[in-house]
């Protein structure tokens, strides 16, 4: 199951871990709202593509054999090595960090998502500074982590010191949280980190997203994208230019034995045929294109491991446009009682991912999928509509306010999921409302999603079936 959170005033960003290998099937539908000017046109497909949808890949790697290789001293000569447990260690830290902050938000008493998160910095400390490299590359590494752990554990419980629920915690967790946000400050002046640390509050967030981005990036997996039907279209063209040349030939030669002068009106009728092919032979190209690779890929992905270039994963993506009669009846039952119209359009984001078995013998994959409702919400319109009403409740006042209106959209967002050995897929849904400034609210929702007969039928015949006695 995905996890969803947000992240700006556009973006959603949709999490999981993937442990399995296998075939994991995900499927994105965004159902639109009858009255927004949503087309092909106004947002292609390939746009939304790589403007719209971020599908980002981390190593995390596996706790039991990171531990068993930090005690071997030598693993710190071993570079790339080095950067990549590491940086799948500090991907995995973040990762429990920030499900614990979704749970102490959403909590009315954070004690239990606290001290888990206490002692989860504190391992992580203890298990990052127990081995100090001395070598230049992998010394500088070591040096940006140490500062960005000490910046992000510090903010972290900052933020838990915010919370209106902070003063109903124990005496003793306070004081464990004071403790050791000294101890931060402490190790920072023994290590010479102060002078990473002062500056504008703008100045040192944007140092320390450097610092996250250079970290990180051992961990994460590089993407080399291949757009797939370059051929088949280069096909499609190369027959119409075959059957147009052949028509426009066969024009010619009857001509010529018609008439044996070349006349103004034989010209003006072989310059009018190839204006005709001009405008035309783009759209078919496109039309039988599309008919022809219809249901197939449109990206193929393949995920490699930074430094050492080892692919460990392929994707497949499709992205589609569909009216709500062409999909299923699950997914379609899940629309907006507004958008149920047959020409009701929805935006579909299919991602089939097949991770090595070799490689998650050794890691675990974090999956996450950013979404950028930038696009969409230009799409709304400006609301010049004002509304009247007096300054106070009992209307006795002579002063009238005026308020401006802010149009919103209701959006329904349904991510199906389908892992390797289950026999159906699980279905996820958000109801979004968006407006020109971006998102304004979101929360979730039960999915309509009902088991089909083929399923049921499969299940029963295999609990009926008699069991072998040995």
């Amino acid at each position: 199951m995905f996890s969803l959170k947000r992240k700006g005033d556009y973006q959603l960003q949709l999490t999981r871990t993937v442990k399995t290998p296998g075939q994991h099937n995900v499927e994105l539908y965004l159902f639109i709202p009858p009255d927004t000017e949503f087309s092909a046109k106004t947002l292609p497909e390939d746009q939304f593509f790589f403007g719209s949808v971020s599908h980002r890949f981390g190593l995390m790697g596996l706790q039991s054999n990171d531990r068993a290789s930090k005690s071997d001293e030598s693993y710190a000569l071993l570079s790339p090595y080095f950067e990549l447990t590491n940086g799948s260690w500090l991907f995995r830290y973040k990762a429990s960090m920030g499900r614990l902050r979704q749970q102490m938000q959403s909590a009315d008493n954070p004690t239990e998502s606290i001290t888990r998160a206490l002692r989860l910095s504190q391992a992580f400390a203890q298990r990052l500074r127990d081995t100090v490299p001395q070598q230049g590359r992998q010394k500088r590494y070591f040096r940006q982590m140490d500062i960005y752990f000490s910046w992000f554990a510090e903010q972290f419980f900052l933020e838990c010191m915010t919370l209106e629920s902070y003063v109903t915690l124990d005496d003793e967790i306070k004081q464990s949280l004071t403790d050791f946000l000294q101890q931060e400050k402490s190790h920072r002046k023994a290590h010479d980190y102060v002078r990473d640390f002062q500056g504008t509050p703008t100045a040192l967030w944007n140092r320390m997203s450097l610092y996250n981005r250079l970290l990180e990036y051992p961990a994460s997996l590089r993407s080399k994208i291949t757009e797939l039907g370059a051929h088949t279209r280069n096909l499609v063209k190369a027959g119409s230019t075959l059957v147009i040349m052949l028509l426009l030939t066969y024009v010619l030669f009857n001509a010529r034995h018609g008439s044996q002068t070349l006349s103004i009106t034989l010209l003006f009728g072989i310059a009018l045929m190839y204006a005709v092919r001009d405008m035309v032979r783009e759209d078919m190209i496109n039309v039988i294109t599309r008919r022809l690779r219809k249901g197939k890929p449109q990206w193929r992905v393949r995920l490699q491991i930074p430094y050492i270039w080892k692919q460990v994963a392929q994707q497949l993506i499709w992205v589609d446009y569909r009216n709500l009669s062409g999909l299923s009846r699950r997914v379609a039952d899940n629309a907006m009682q507004s958008a149920k119209s047959d020409d009701a359009q929805v935006i579909c984001y299919r991602s089939l991912l097949n991770p090595d078995k070799a490689a998650l013998e050794h890691d675990e994959i974090r999956e996450t999928i950013t979404l950028d409702f930038e696009a969409i919400c230009e799409m709304i319109k400006v609301s010049r509509d004002r509304m009247f009403a007096y300054s106070n409740d009992e209307g006795t006042d002579d002063v009238i306010q005026t308020h401006s209106i802010e149009r919103q959209q209701d959006y329904n967002l349904l991510l199906v999921t389908r892992e390797p050995e289950e026999e159906d897929a699980s279905a996820q849904l958000w109801r979004l409302r968006l407006e020109r400034n971006g998102i304004a609210h979101y929360k979730s929702k039960d999915a309509s999603w009902s088991r089909p007969e083929s399923v049921k039928k499969h299940r029963w015949r295999k609990f009926l079936r008699p069991k072998k006695w040995r």
